[in-house]
C-alpha cells in the first residue's frame, strides 16, 4: 500500500524576506511584519538576497525549502499568505485585476519618498 502525501500548501511554508535596511519605509514594514508574524513563518534579513544586493524600496522573498525567489507583487503575496493578519489581502492578490492594481503601487525609493516627514511642533 502506498501512502500519498498531501500537496504542500502555500500557507504552510517558511520564507525569508530580504530588504534594504537603508530604506526607512521598508524597515518599518519589515518590523510590522515581524510583529504580526506570530506563526514565525517569515525570517527578516537585511543581507544580500540570492540575486544580489536588494535595492531601496524593493523586497525579495525566498521560499526556504525550495529556494524559489519572488519579487514585486508576488513577493508581497508570499508574505501575506504567511502572516495571518495579511492573509485576506494575500488571497486578493491571486485575482489578476487586484494584483495588477497592487503592482502599480510604489516601485522603489525616490529620494526621500520613503521617509515619513518629521512633524513640526
Amino acid at each position: 500500500m502506498q501512502i500519498l502525501k498531501s500537496p504542500r500548501s502555500i500557507t504552510a511554508m517558511s520564507i525569508t524576506l530580504h530588504y534594504n535596511s537603508t530604506c526607512g519605509d521598508c524597515a518599518r514594514k519589515a518590523q510590522q511584519t515581524a510583529k504580526l508574524d506570530w506563526l514565525n513563518r517569515v525570517r527578516i534579513s537585511t543581507e544580500d538576497s540570492p540575486i544580489g544586493e536588494v535595492p531601496r524600496g524593493v523586497i525579495v522573498v525566498v521560499e526556504d525549502e525550495t529556494q524559489k525567489i519572488y519579487t514585486g507583487v508576488y513577493a508581497t503575496r508570499m508574505i501575506c499568505m504567511q502572516v495571518p493578519a495579511y492573509f485576506l489581502y494575500g488571497l486578493a492578490l491571486f485575482i489578476p485585476p487586484i494584483r495588477n492594481i497592487a503592482d502599480k503601487g510604489k516601485q522603489g525609493c525616490n529620494g526621500d519618498a520613503c521617509q515619513i516627514p518629521e512633524s513640526s511642533g
